[in-house]
């Protein structure tokens, strides 16, 4: 009824006459704020693919990312909605509201979360459990919890919480100038790095504790003396940031820890460890790991130290093994920091995990001999190596997961438990892997070492680096193998650059281990004489999981090295992307002929864009029945030729003998250039109609239609049945619809090439994904050939060349003619590469004919 009311109200309204020349500024104009409706409309989906590819390619990225392409975003969708508003003289207003309140949620989801500045300074251990993670940091909220709630022996003691030292900060007005000298930090530049660290550390180390916060460590630290030793109480103090310790999210030595501190030295010391939470390899750390610099509050646990005859580290489960029988354990004499820095020899063993905890094996291993080739002495009994397993598997049971303990033995036999945390089995745990086949060993040349252990599995390739000094780590190059002495937490920040580690000393328990294993990257430990053998920049292969070193590359073991792990999933930073992305990137208006399809739906910034963009063309494309011209702006070019062309002069597109009161043009009335050209290749060779498609591939195009009604010819849309021709004497802006994928060519020719440009555009297709890139990267390799920059991104590309002669470009539209009409529906068999071939020398022996090249020219 309505359509029928519409249709007698056109029959009597009155359209404004505009004479032939206003006509054609006021299209200009139009087309004015078409393009650049385009041009921000391309902009848009361009970072939303960017955006999408972030989030699960596994490169780190952080807040100054998510906010830049929100922002950009935000001001192109803005940008389309107020063209749309002037090319429809304001018919979809309502669109300004829906944009902001989209926007706001947007807003909302990637603000900085607000910070809690209320709580206790100071907590002692006996108030302390793992509910308490957000003022305590997990790590001293799973003491807190082995202690309180598993009743097991850790060190007396009190946490320093978030509040004190976020208070701490505040009352130095320190995070301005903090967040100024990280604003644009690049941490590929290791030199800039380690200058913006030192700074801010030195900053924070030198800033005055607060009265209130100072009295009350002192007052604490008081009440853990227990007799006449108040001047010699020696307390440890430890990093417990928000975020450290938690799963598969160690932190592992990458913040501080003090030992062996004084009470007059209790206050600079907690200081420091503040400080550290800006060390150059936690920045790298949490940029790495996604974590933002507002997520991480430092708190600090202030324990009575521990006189330690025997310490380590226990595992309590295989980290290459979650379903291994056997508690590991690695122990030293003295302090765990032995351990954990990799500079001890350790003992290992390993222990049943079911009563009586018996020991399977021990063992310091050929590599961890004394300095004079004598044993090392044995550090655990049998009786004390079985409560610690024991201590181990009830952790364990208690967390829910398996756990990385760290434990010392004083000397009246008392066992603490001084960190539990869950423990890291890397990252690539349900990655499925080529197995080593048997014979592999067979094949392979001899090693140029061998030995040490697996600290983390795996297979890397690259230049050999060795690191003795700091000047050695700011030189270190992308994709080198780390060859250290000892493998000290410091090198982490390294390990984004690294391919493999290899270190003369240390074991699996080691800090560095740890990030290794999060990070995916092999690294063999305790391999002698790795120093003096190999040689900087001679090529290496590291096979970890053998424990052996090759020289050059081994194909056949590169071949079994993992996928890199995305090291960003579950973090803060890419739970804040995946968020966003709910408002940015899903798509609920898919049917223009759909009542639904109006501003009031649109949910995302996507359905924003998709909405605009349909009306536009819409509102371009319905110029003349506006304005009453539709006999005189679009003609429909007369040519013995598949679907319908039509043709829109915007200035200078015709030639001068042209009636322009004709509904049709012929093609010897077309004066634009780069028309011609197009034409001339899409017409050169006929179209041999589409590739016979087999039952698979014409499932493929029954459920491509079904799932994206967009791309189905029978629905109804602005563009589905003709072909627009936008030209002037020097310009053409060809928009085509060719069954099921799109294609646009815009060129601009001119005597100065600054000027001149030639860009192609193509989406879609009928076939499946694996088929339609197929089809992509075909046009991809041909069009490279011939010049253009090419980005593919999915089954999408954007094709450029520019600043180039006439003649060259002129050339260049004559292939792209061609391809546009010669690459319909072939993605239906790009299934085999029999098929991929064809096309390939199809498309260069015609190509090669239409420019007049010599036949043996293949792109």
């Amino acid at each position: 009824m309505s359509s029928l009311f519409d249709s007698l109200s056109s029959l009597f309204s009155s359209k404004p006459r505009l004479k032939p020349a206003q006509l054609q500024e006021a299209f200009r104009s139009h087309y004015k704020e078409f393009r650049a409706l385009l041009t921000a409309n391309n902009n848009a989906l361009e970072l939303m693919a960017e955006m999408e590819q972030v989030v699960s390619a596994g490169h780190s990225f952080g807040m100054s990312f998510i906010r830049g392409h929100c922002t950009a975003l935000s001001v192109n969708i803005y940008k389309m909605v107020q063209h749309l508003n002037k090319l429809s003289d304001g018919k979809y207003a309502g669109l300004d509201e829906t944009f902001r309140d989209v926007a706001m949620k947007l807003e909302q989801v990637i603000a900085n979360r607000p910070v809690t500045t209320e709580g206790a300074l100071i907590l002692p251990m006996a108030e302390i459990d793992v509910s308490m993670v957000d003022q305590v940091g997990e790590k001293m909220a799973n003491l807190g919890e082995v202690r309180n709630r598993i009743g097991l022996r850790v060190p007396e003691g009190f946490v320093i919480t978030a509040v004190a030292s976020l208070s701490f900060i505040k009352a130095n007005d320190l995070q301005v100038e903090i967040n100024r000298r990280l604003k644009g930090l690049e941490l590929d530049n290791l030199e800039e790095l380690y200058t913006v660290s030192a700074g801010i550390q030195g900053l924070i180390s030198s800033a005055p504790l607060p009265e209130e916060l100072e009295t009350s460590i002192l007052a604490h630290h008081h009440q853990l003396v227990t007799g006449p030793d108040c001047c010699e109480l020696l307390v440890a103090l430890r990093s417990s940031a928000i975020g450290e310790d938690s799963s598969n999210v160690s932190f592992a030595g990458q913040y501080r820890t003090q030992l062996n501190v004084s009470r007059d030295l209790v206050g600079q010391a907690y200081k420091e460890i503040v400080a550290g939470k800006y060390k150059s390899q936690a920045i790298v750390y949490r940029q790495q790991r996604g974590f933002r610099d507002q997520d991480v509050h430092m708190c600090v646990g202030c324990l009575r130290m521990v006189d330690a005859v025997v310490s380590g580290v226990m595992y309590t489960r295989d980290p290459d093994d979650p379903r291994s029988n056997y508690v590991l354990i690695q122990s030293a004499l003295g302090l765990a920091s032995n351990v954990v820095d990799g500079s001890a020899a350790t003992e290992q063993f390993k222990v049943r995990r079911t009563s009586p905890y018996g020991i399977l094996e021990s063992g310091f291993g050929a590599n961890q001999a004394g300095s004079d080739g004598s044993p090392s002495p044995a550090t655990l009994t049998a009786i004390q190596a079985s409560e610690v397993a024991e201590v181990g598997v009830r952790l364990e049971e208690h967390f829910g997961v398996a756990q990385d303990v760290e434990w010392s033995i004083d000397r009246a036999g008392l066992l603490y438990i001084l960190q539990s945390r869950p423990l890291g089995q890397g990252v690539n745990k349900e990655v499925s892997l080529p197995r080593r086949d048997s014979s592999l060993a067979d094949d392979l040349p001899l090693p140029l070492l061998a030995g040490g252990v697996c600290a983390s599995s795996g297979v890397g390739y690259g230049q050999v680096f060795k690191v003795r000094t700091t000047l050695d780590l700011l030189r270190f190059p992308m994709g080198a193998v780390l060859v250290v002495e000892t493998p000290y937490p410091d090198w982490a920040s390294l390990l984004d650059r690294a391919v493999a580690v290899v270190s003369e000393t240390g074991q699996g328990a080691a800090h560095l281990a740890t990030v290794a294993r999060e990070f995916g990257i092999p690294a063999i430990f305790g391999l002698k004489q790795a120093m003096t053998i190999l040689e900087n920049k001679s090529l290496i292969t590291v096979d970890a999981t053998a424990g052996k070193v090759y020289s050059d590359e081994v194909e056949a073991l590169m071949m079994l090295a993992p996928p890199k792990p995305n090291l960003m999933v579950g973090s803060p930073v890419h739970k804040t992307l995946v968020a966003a992305l709910e408002y940015i990137t899903p798509l609920n208006l898919t049917d223009p002929a759909s009542p639904y399809f109006r501003p009031s739906a649109c949910q995302t910034l996507h359905d924003i864009t998709r909405f605009c963009h349909e009306k536009a063309m819409v509102q371009m494309f319905t110029f003349g029945e506006r304005y009453g011209f539709d006999d005189k702006a679009a003609k429909q070019l007369v040519v013995d030729a598949p679907s319908q062309w039509w043709v829109i002069d915007l200035d200078n597109g015709f030639s001068p003998d042209f009636d322009p009161e004709s509904r049709y043009v012929q093609l010897d009335h077309i004066a634009s250039v780069p028309m011609l050209a197009i034409w001339e290749g899409m017409m050169a060779f006929p179209w041999e109609g589409p590739p016979p498609v087999s039952l698979r591939g014409f499932g493929s195009i029954i459920f491509q239609s079904t799932r994206n009604t967009n791309i189905d010819p029978a629905v109804r849309s602005a563009l589905t049945a003709k072909n627009y021709f936008l030209v002037s004497k020097n310009f053409c802006n060809l928009s085509v619809r060719l069954g099921y994928h799109f294609a646009m060519v815009e060129a601009y020719l001119s005597e100065l090439r600054t000027e001149s440009y030639v860009s192609f555009s193509f989406k879609g297709g009928a076939a499946d994904d694996r088929r339609k890139i197929a089809r992509i990267q075909l046009l991809e390799e041909i069009l490279s050939h011939f010049g253009f920059r090419v980005e593919r991104k999915g089954d999408s590309m954007k094709a450029r060349v520019e600043k180039r002669s006439v003649e060259f470009l002129t050339e260049r539209l004559k292939i792209l003619g061609y391809l546009t009409v010669h690459t319909r529906q072939i993605d239906m068999v790009m299934d085999n590469q029999d098929s991929i071939s064809h096309y390939k020398e199809k498309f260069s022996t015609e190509i090669n004919a239409l420019l007049g090249t010599p036949k043996g020219v293949q792109p």
